[in-house]
């Protein structure tokens, strides 16, 4: 049967052989599997920050007592600051003039040394009563509510002004996309400005924050943790913002999952569910306490898989803590498609080459005794 008089059975062996010596050699994992995560976390660390801003138009002030007539009043400001952890520190400035409501004309202005911060809040979460100041150990970072410093004021009412210690409402409390006014004042009550801004920025840098997974890698039950380093850019005004960083799973079961990588996302500040905070001005329309909404695509490697997916999730109101979910897709190895040249692999070429002399050898003999 192995006969073909010209020794062509050779030939189909010949391929059949070296399509199987160095046919590519598969792995032995499993396909890419949908992972459905639902995610609750918060906020660690609120990092380091760096604050831009400023003004606007005057909805209320008042300088000694005396009420200004806000359409005659011509105002700026700037800010700049930055808070490290605890520590707080920054310059701002301030213009005004017009006239009371006497018809009295004045002016006063100048430079506030930035010095300390009241805090909207501080973490990790649960540090602080939101009372008592200063903030015990325990705490390690804080977001402002208002900076605090001391201005070099002087104008033609009073012509000249001691040091005052004043308050500067941080834009972070009554943000876009429909931001409202904010409020400047001296402890002493003697100068009190209710303006609106036209720009303020945050800039984020390391914001910690962490918290647990739970769902499925198909069919499998999925737990763990993760944590996220993010840096961020925030426009108060507009009421959006970008985000990157790292995110890490850990602990987690399948114990695979464990992986590092990047992610970007952006962020926006809804209209919706927001929270009048103004009893911490005392001034009404002054504060607003919103939440955010966030989503995003990451990309983990730890090196025996790769997992790629995207999130989204809602912040609290305040925004300090969150929930949501995450889709992603679990590639576990994979097939190579390139041969590999170990000694198993070849071990099939050696069989290969002693059949075929031995296939030469048989059709020798059977054309002699032709």
């Amino acid at each position: 049967m192995f006969r073909s008089g010209k020794g062509r059975f050779v030939a189909v062996p010949l391929a059949l052989l070296f399509l199987f010596a160095f046919a590519p050699i598969a792995h032995a994992t499993p396909p890419p599997n949908q992972l459905d995560l639902t995610i609750t976390g918060s906020v660690g660390s609120s990092g380091q920050q760096d604050y831009t801003q400023s003004g606007g138009e005057v909805v209320y002030a008042s300088i000694l007592g005396q009420v200004v007539n806000s359409s005659t009043a011509v105002f700026t400001e700037n800010l700049s600051a930055s808070v490290d952890g605890l520590v707080t520190s920054g310059t701002a400035y301030f213009s005004l003039s017009g006239e009371f409501l006497n018809g009295t004309s004045f002016a006063i202005g100048g430079a506030i040394g930035i010095v300390d911060a009241v805090p909207a809040e501080a973490f990790p979460l649960g540090c602080w009563d939101g009372i008592t100041l200063p903030l015990p150990p325990a705490c390690t970072s804080q977001v402002p509510a208002f900076f605090v410093g001391l201005g070099a004021l002087s104008g033609t009412v009073p012509p000249s002004q001691p040091p005052l210690w004043m308050d500067l409402e941080s834009a972070y409390l009554n943000p876009g996309p429909l931001p409202g006014p904010i409020v400047w004042a001296s402890t002493d009550g003697s100068v009190v400005i209710v303006f609106s801004y036209v720009a303020a920025t945050i800039d984020w840098h390391n914001i910690q924050t962490n918290g647990s997974l739970v769902g499925t890698l198909g069919a499998t039950p999925v737990s763990g943790s993760f944590s996220m380093t993010t840096n961020a850019h925030e426009d108060l005004f507009a009421g959006t913002e970008a985000e990157s960083g790292t995110m890490t799973f850990y602990g987690m079961n399948p114990s695979y999952l464990d992986a590092s990588g990047a992610f970007t996302g952006s962020s926006t500040i809804p209209t919706s569910n927001a929270i009048d905070c103004s009893s911490i001005t005392g001034i009404a329309g002054t504060c607003t306490e919103t939440g955010l909404a966030s989503s995003g695509s990451f990309t983990l490697d730890p090196g025996n898989a790769l997992i790629q997916g995207s999130y989204d999730i809602d912040w609290t109101v305040p925004a300090f803590s969150f929930s949501g979910t995450s889709a992603a897709l679990v590639s576990q190895g994979g097939v190579t498609g390139v041969p590999e040249f170990g000694a198993g692999a070849l071990a099939p070429v050696a069989m290969g080459v002693a059949l075929l002399l031995l296939l030469r050898r048989d059709g020798l003999r059977a054309r002699a005794r032709n």
